[in-house]
């Protein structure tokens, strides 16, 4: 037995030995924190010094309590002389929690570095990647918390913080020159595949594919079809250019008819070649924002827009449906 005393039947003869040791065990532990030193086993009278640090920053040390959970000491390191078996606890108490972002395809930026005391207004703002558009917050276990950007909270506890981020459907243009017709515009996911398709008219011979504001920038080659990845660097205009089969230029030329436009600066909308259009202004996500009738071939309507792309849909009648992206910065 390892009890002192030790009670037992007698049942007959017997010999008991007692055995003394002056070695005794220091068992430490912490709580919200790790032990430095002092732990293990010593002999009677040692002086041994207990440490322990805190886990995690922001925490700040309480005491030293007994098995029984009673306050031995408030020092942090603690020294003592072993009597006996000991048994500590060292209790940190946390006085800031972490906050940890994560996002793909875009980036997450807090008003502070991740630690916050308990109680703190905190604010996260979600900046979306080329392509993509914000959605919602998550918290660490997938659950919705928020729409908000930026997103204001209360920390009470450390927290994992996730922005989801959608690809959003841009829009690529295309239209055609007297003498033929395109397919193949419309709204796309970035970064997948896009094929324009010419189909010239009789008397008529595809020419070229041409790109960018003005269709100033030759793209592809001869072919009908002209196939491109929705990046960042991919032209969002395009124009499949026909000619007549005897070479003339005629009602087939590619400057037939003015090219329509949109483009804002200082808080105006400037309309070209868009006289009598119904005209209509959406955010990249589909939000209408404007809703008006053109008034003239070089036509403006006061707009103040936020900063961002914006989709400009024109049509008149049974004329052709006309769309247009603008910047305002």
């Amino acid at each position: 037995s390892a009890e002192n005393p030790h009670t037992f039947t007698v049942m007959s003869d017997m010999t008991l030995q007692a055995h003394f040791s002056n070695i005794y065990r220091v068992s430490l532990s912490a709580e919200n924190g790790t032990i430095k030193s002092g732990d293990g086993s010593c002999t009677y009278g040692t002086e041994v010094t207990a440490a322990a640090d805190a886990d995690r920053e922001g925490s700040h040390f309480v005491k030293w309590t007994n098995a029984a959970g009673d306050s031995l000491s408030a020092e942090n390191p603690h020294t003592f002389r072993v009597k006996g078996n000991v048994e500590m606890r060292a209790h940190f108490a946390i006085n800031s929690y972490r906050v940890s972002t994560s996002a793909a395809n875009g980036t997450v930026i807090l008003d502070q570095e991740g630690f916050y005391t308990r109680g703190a207004e905190a604010m996260a703002t979600a900046v979306a990647d080329y392509g993509y558009h914000f959605t919602r917050w998550e918290n660490a276990a997938g659950d919705s918390l928020s729409a908000d950007n930026p997103y204001r909270f209360t920390v009470r506890e450390d927290m994992g913080l996730t922005a989801v981020f959608s690809g959003i459907r841009m829009l690529v243009a295309a239209e055609a020159t007297a003498g033929g017709r395109v397919t193949g515009g419309g709204y796309y996911d970035y970064g997948s595949q896009v094929t324009l398709t010419a189909f010239p008219d009789s008397g008529y011979r595809f020419e070229s594919w041409t790109a960018g504001e003005q269709f100033t920038e030759q793209v592809g080659n001869a072919d009908l079809s002209y196939g491109f990845l929705l990046t960042e660097k991919a032209f969002d205009a395009y124009r499949a250019n026909f000619i007549k089969e005897d070479g003339g230029t005629g009602a087939g030329a590619t400057h037939v008819l003015p090219l329509p436009g949109a483009y804002h600066a200082e808080g105006v909308l400037h309309l070209v070649h868009l006289d009598g259009y119904f005209i209509s202004v959406s955010t990249m996500t589909g939000e209408r924002v404007l809703q008006f009738m053109a008034d003239g071939d070089d036509a403006e309507q006061a707009a103040a827009l936020p900063a961002g792309v914006y989709v400009l849909n024109a049509a008149k009648w049974k004329e052709r449906y006309v769309a247009r992206k603008f910047v305002v910065k």
